[in-house]
């Protein structure tokens, strides 16, 4: 079944979506934190009273800033990571639906060869039934194992 080689794949692409979505939010995160700092340092520029409240204000809004993109940095090497996960499986998921596909197509082509076999039997036996010289058109010889040659697999 072809089902089964589809849920690792599945899976990772899953995974990846997560990634992206946490990585997203991370600068999201960073977007407002640098517009509190912006908002923090246009006031102290405004108003040049420095108090200790809007010091400490600012050094929090900073080190807010400064943690968000730690985790932005994390979160986009663990997306890198799972992006290559979702490239390996992807070429895994490629080898095995190739091999899958190539398989069948040569058990289809046995099917079909055993046919022709089979059929060019009964054009034989009903040819010599026949009162008269014999076929009009020659038939081909099928060969003894009634399994398809290794050269008539490799032409499909």
């Amino acid at each position: 079944s072809i089902e089964w080689p589809l849920k690792p794949a599945r899976l990772a692409l899953k995974r990846r979506k997560e990634r992206q979505l946490t990585y997203n939010t991370y600068l999201q995160q960073i977007k407002n934190r640098q517009a509190t700092v912006d908002k923090l340092r246009h006031n102290a520029a405004i108003n040049p009273q420095h108090t200790p409240n809007a010091d400490a204000q600012m050094a929090n809004a900073q080190t807010s800033l400064d943690n968000a993109r730690q985790l932005a940095n994390k979160a986009l090497e663990e997306l890198d990571e799972v992006s290559q996960r979702v490239l390996r499986e992807m070429d895994r998921l490629k080898a095995e639906v190739d091999e899958s596909l190539r398989k069948i197509y040569v058990d289809h082509a046995k099917v079909q060869v055993g046919y022709s076999r089979q059929l060019d039997a009964e054009w034989n036996k009903l040819a010599g039934m026949g009162s008269g010289p014999g076929p009009a058109i020659p038939m081909r010889k099928s060969t003894s194992s009634g399994v398809a040659s290794d050269t008539e697999i490799l032409m499909i």
